[in-house]
């Protein structure tokens, strides 16, 4: 008897060992049938509740996350904003005549909340002042690409964020074999050089001639419908001024002197506001990889905690205490930006599973997509009630990681980070999806 239950406790101690070689066995017969280049994947999974690495490859080494980066820099932006933070712009009365608007950096602040407030004003004001003092005059991200100007998921984001920070125009098809008419509704100002003809297909392609002007914009192409084309504006402080003084005109209110830039005082009167809560955020981010909120959310988190204005700095503080606090070591690796947008951007996977694992009951993750959602709309339906992702696309990177429960019950943190400068966006993201499957089948 002893020697038979000696026997049954060697084959349960075995068994772990086993199974752990057939998911390396399978998992290098994925990697090596994807064609993509193994020293460019890295990959670390982790059992949820013990942590326990049960399958990893390059995991220590760094790499470009791209947008999974959003899951790191969102849970401690979210901690310090709380859920029921709410993005406000705000109108004031500032003595007889005049008025002060606050600024929010609210991402989903739109021309018509800003008519809105623009109502309590009347025919009687000389002055308007903008306090834009939550943000740090900064468009971009450190690191961020200058060819990516035109690039409408990368739009510049401060202050004055308004209308999303896109400019839509609408070319309309005339007679075939003639220029199309290009309508700008937005009134701000641009030049176009339009070669736009009007043919037998939607084939439009815009870019921004910046050796000429930042407002010259070069149309080709041809057009046969009216097609609606969204511009990244390139000057945000100058678009809201823009729109302001046509909403103020609305009212017969002109001017005699340009806005003045001022902090609100503890005199100035509240008369409304303009909320959006930050629910909506973390959706948007999230499941749709936004990068204009993304960082906007996690400057307004530096702000809150530091008590200043909002920085690049003060948001990766703010993720830095925040892993302290956890028990991450973040020396080995580098975040300059929240969005993961940034190629100087060096992250392993084994930081990012370890970081899921640790957070595996924030609420915040749990809002992550699921298959059918988001960036996660046509991937891995069969699955879409075992898994919670963030993906992630930049360039020559492509990742994903979530929270997986396998098709055996147990639960698992994972992150997949691919690096391949010869493989195709569509090749990298096949096997993650591959990968993903093993993973769902044999653990």
């Amino acid at each position: 008897m002893k020697k038979l239950l000696v026997f049954i406790l060697a084959i349960f101690m075995m068994a772990p060992a086993c199974q752990a070689k057939s998911v390396k066995r399978d998992f290098s017969s994925v990697i090596n049938e994807s064609g993509v280049e193994k020293n460019s994947i890295a990959i670390s999974i982790k059992d949820l509740n013990s942590g326990e690495v049960v399958y990893s490859l390059n995991d220590k080494i760094l790499m470009h996350p791209a947008s999974v980066q959003k899951v790191l820099t969102l849970v401690p932006a979210m901690e310090v904003l709380g859920e029921d933070y709410e993005f406000s712009t705000e109108i004031y009365a500032r003595g007889e005549d005049g008025f002060l608007i606050k600024l929010g950096a609210d991402p989903y602040l739109k021309s018509s909340d800003l008519r809105k407030l623009v109502g309590n004003v009347n025919l009687e004001t000389k002055k308007i002042y903008i306090d834009d003092s939550i943000l740090e005059k900064k468009d971009w991200g450190e690191g961020w690409q200058w060819d990516d100007d035109m690039n409408v998921l990368m739009p510049r984001f401060n202050s004055y964020n308004l209308d999303g920070n896109l400019l839509r125009i609408t070319v309309m098809p005339t007679e075939k074999g003639q220029f199309a008419t290009i309508i700008n509704p937005s009134k701000y100002p641009l030049v176009f050089f339009n070669n736009v003809v009007t043919g037998d297909k939607n084939d439009v392609n815009v870019t921004r001639d910046n050796s000429v002007s930042a407002n010259t914009l070069m149309l080709t192409g041809t057009v046969n419908k009216p097609v609606v084309i969204s511009i990244p504006t390139n000057n945000l402080k100058r678009y809201f001024n823009i729109k302001l003084t046509n909403l103020l005109a609305d009212k017969k209110v002109y001017l005699k002197q340009a806005f003045i830039v001022d902090k609100k005082s503890d005199t100035d009167k509240q008369l409304d506001k303009v909320t959006h809560p930050v629910s909506q955020a973390v959706d948007d981010i999230l499941k749709n990889s936004n990068n204009m909120v993304s960082e906007t959310v996690a400057k307004l988190a530096g702000a809150k905690a530091y008590g200043d204005k909002g920085t690049d700095i003060t948001g990766i503080k703010v993720f830095n205490s925040y892993c302290e606090k956890k028990g991450l070591d973040t020396s080995k690796i580098r975040i300059t930006d929240a969005s993961g947008v940034s190629k100087n951007n060096l992250i392993s996977a084994d930081f990012i599973s370890e970081f899921l694992v640790k957070n595996k009951d924030n609420k915040v993750l749990q809002r992550m997509a699921a298959p059918g959602e988001g960036t996660l709309t046509h991937r891995m339906l069969p699955i879409k009630n075992n898994l919670k992702a963030k993906t992630g696309t930049h360039g020559d990177s492509s990742s994903i990681a979530g929270f997986l429960t396998t098709k055996s019950g147990h639960k698992y943190a994972f992150c997949i980070i691919i690096n391949d400068t010869t493989s195709t966006v569509s090749d990298m993201k096949t096997l993650e999806d591959y990968l993903v499957r093993e993973a769902y089948l044999r653990l």
